[in-house]
């Protein structure tokens, strides 16, 4: 069955958003933290990353769509293995006012360094009995900064919200918890 990528709520705030930029094409390759879409907020332009692997099937809100409502359906990925032809229509209605496009293709982003062309960094070995674990970039970043602040009791964190709502973006959930207010 398709993978629904709906438009989330990248703020506490956000009730719509505009997608700025596509960064994948349908037909290509994704994995899960690869980065899909550039989505303009209120207040910022963010990043949006798939939360699983598989194959771009289709975009359903092209670049520049803009006044998108939060939870409307822009796209939909097949699961790794699965075929086109036995995929069902995506069963989320899309939001009022939005088109279902096929925008044409976007040139490819630029290779990263260690990055080939057809996506992914080049794999390295790991030693015997490393456990590897798949996590997005915020749950990478979340886990850097506590052991960060784990180790070095004078690392806090500051920003607006951070409490509040255990950051904006996510990527302080949990600190609050674990370290308190003071940090």
């Amino acid at each position: 069955m398709p993978i629904e990528i709906k438009l989330p709520a990248m703020s506490p705030t956000m009730e719509e958003g505009t997608i700025a930029k596509w960064l994948v094409t349908e037909g290509q390759t994704v994995k899960a933290g690869d980065v899909l879409a550039e989505i303009e907020t209120d207040k910022a332009t963010m990043e949006l990353e798939a939360d699983e692997g598989g194959t771009l099937l289709r975009i359903y809100v092209a670049a520049g769509g803009d006044d998108v409502k939060v939870g409307t359906l822009i796209a939909t990925i097949l699961a790794e293995g699965e075929e086109a032809s036995t995929s069902p229509q995506p069963s989320s209605e899309m939001g009022e006012g939005v088109e279902k496009v096929n925008p044409a293709p976007t040139s490819p982003a630029p290779a990263l360094a260690g990055e080939s062309r057809g996506g992914g960094l080049a794999v390295t070995e790991s030693p015997a009995g490393t456990e590897m674990v798949r996590q997005t970039v915020r749950e990478a970043l979340r886990d850097a900064m506590a052991e960060e602040m784990r180790s070095t009791p004078e690392v806090f964190v500051m920003g607006e919200e951070v409490a509040e709502y255990q950051g904006a973006y996510k990527v302080t959930q949990g600190l609050l918890d674990e370290f308190g207010p003071k940090r």
